[in-house]
């Protein structure tokens, strides 16, 4: 995500908490450059399966503090009124949320906010608005580092 879009989206997410200033972040530290925001080597840390992010804590504006440029992985406020999730390895940020600030969300213009439910796929080619980069590839039985065209969706 771009610092731009990283700013209007803590500006519309600071609306919907009542703790703006009281907000966690995680960084995954698999990018193993946590000196950028002189994170401490033994620090706490949250795990989710498969990553452990260092934990810091800050305001919802400090969603811009970036870990050699980028974002962090996950953020929520202490009333834990919504939760941000950036996968590494995908193409989207996640946000779960209020009706009130879904609706919040989609109405700020630099940032392209839509509708999702657990049904819905997170795959790196799920993306039904976005087409994948013409040099992207997958690897799937059969097909082996064979490029997708923008057309080509795999479900």
């Amino acid at each position: 995500m771009l610092e731009e879009q990283f700013v209007a989206l803590a500006a519309v997410l600071a609306e919907c908490t009542d703790t703006p200033d009281d907000c966690w972040f995680g960084f995954w530290e698999g990018r193993g450059a946590a000196q950028s925001l002189g994170l401490p080597e033994f620090g706490p840390r949250v795990k989710i399966p498969d990553r452990e992010n260092f934990l810091i804590h800050g305001t919802v504006h400090d969603a811009v503090r970036t870990l050699d440029s980028w974002g962090p992985n996950l953020w929520w406020p202490q009333d834990r009124a919504w939760f941000v999730a950036t996968d590494i390895d995908l193409m989207s940020t996640y946000i779960g949320s209020s009706l009130d600030c879904a609706r919040a969300l989609r109405t700020c213009s630099a940032l392209e906010a839509v509708d999702t439910t657990a049904a819905n796929s997170v795959t790196w080619d799920s993306d039904g608005v976005n087409p994948l980069p013409r040099t992207c590839t997958t690897r799937t039985s059969g097909d082996e580092g064979q490029p997708l065209t923008s057309n080509a969706r795999r479900r």
